[in-house]
């Protein structure tokens, strides 16, 4: 599949997922981990937490362009792009309030550290001491962009009684030095007011809409120890991966309208998803020189579980076969999603 939108859309996945190796760079990987696990997971669980949420948010996004379903073998296929918007109080966090072991701040005045959707400035300086000497490194910056844009193909089919089928899919795809990534997702829509007495005449349309997406993506990373921890190799190190994996399920009410060239509608419902990252492969943990008891393998594990009730409003204008569509979801995490497509009966 090599068509231009489909080159656009792994350029801006691409783009997006690179904002994990900007801001987690390996050089502060490795100082982060010699500080120990139990504060590497308090310093990554409250740095990347915005990234989390918002990843969860955008992933329940853009499921639907109109409350109908399609009549039955009608179809629509859009390039859509979903994107959550991190809230201001989730680009900060203190950290004083972690309860860090064996880190603690050079400056305890300067306590406030970006989180990966806030300003690209570094954070305070940490420090621990080794052997009576102090060692000490800087927080990571934030990425400076608190919107996380997750695009995707959709492809919806009209099925009997009411219903619509919906699929999304990114197929495996090799980004290169941005690592490897794939996305997949089903849903389904039913205009459930036509099996209710009463209701099938009532001039508005009137659904139920459930989805669930999943998505995988990892890149290669290198922190093999200057000095080997007894009994390894450099080739005992030569795995290393950081990874994302994500999956969401939302369910919701639709009512709406749709008359020609257009159609309108609002929703209420529940979102639910689990975004993790974690580290896979050996890594040995602390100061060296490592004996065989630092070494960890896949000894990081971040999960970040985002669940809410939500409402959303949005809208789709019909070209003749082409299709403009527009959506906002009031909560937390904002989100917003539009695309481009081609939408028939």
């Amino acid at each position: 599949m090599k068509t231009r939108p489909f080159k656009k859309l792994v350029v801006t996945l691409a783009l997006t997922l690179g904002l994990l190796q900007v801001s987690i760079a390996q050089d502060q990987i490795a100082q982060i981990l010699k500080g120990g696990l139990d504060d590497a997971e308090k310093l990554g669980t409250a740095y990347l937490e915005p990234f989390g949420n918002m990843f969860g948010t955008a992933l329940n996004g853009g499921w639907y362009q109109a409350a109908r379903p399609h009549k039955v073998l009608g179809f629509n296929l859009t390039l859509t792009t979903s994107a959550a918007v991190a809230p201001v109080s989730a680009r900060t966090f203190d950290v004083s309030a972690l309860g860090l072991q064996t880190l603690q701040l050079k400056n305890p005045q300067n306590n406030l550290a970006p989180t990966i959707a806030g300003e690209a400035t570094a954070g305070p300086t940490v420090m621990f001491e080794v052997e009576g000497e102090d060692i000490e490194f800087d927080l990571p910056q934030g990425a400076g962009l608190p919107l996380m844009p997750i695009p995707f193909v959709q492809a919806g089919v009209g099925l009997p009684f009411s219903t619509e089928v919906t699929v999304r899919f990114l197929p495996p795809v090799d980004l290169g030095k941005y690592g490897r990534v794939n996305l997949w997702g089903i849903g389904a829509k039913n205009q459930f007011k036509d099996f209710i007495p009463g209701l099938k005449h009532v001039p508005i349309d009137l659904s139920l809409m459930v989805g669930y997406t999943n998505f995988n993506y990892e890149y290669d990373i290198s922190y093999v120890p200057q000095e080997m921890p007894t009994g390894y190799t450099q080739a005992d190190f030569a795995d290393q991966k950081m990874f994302l994996r994500a999956s969401g399920f939302t369910g919701r009410i639709l009512v709406g309208k749709t008359i020609p060239f257009i159609s309108v509608y609002a929703g209420l419902g529940y979102s639910h998803a689990v975004t993790s990252l974690g580290l896979e492969g050996n890594y040995a943990i602390g100061v060296a020189p490592f004996s065989a008891s630092d070494v960890y393998t896949d000894p990081l594990l971040l999960d970040f579980p985002k669940n809410s009730f939500s409402a959303n409003v949005g809208a789709r204008i019909r070209l003749g076969v082409i299709s403009i569509h527009a959506d906002y979801t009031i909560g937390e995490y904002a989100l917003y999603s539009g695309g481009i497509g081609i939408s028939f009966r």
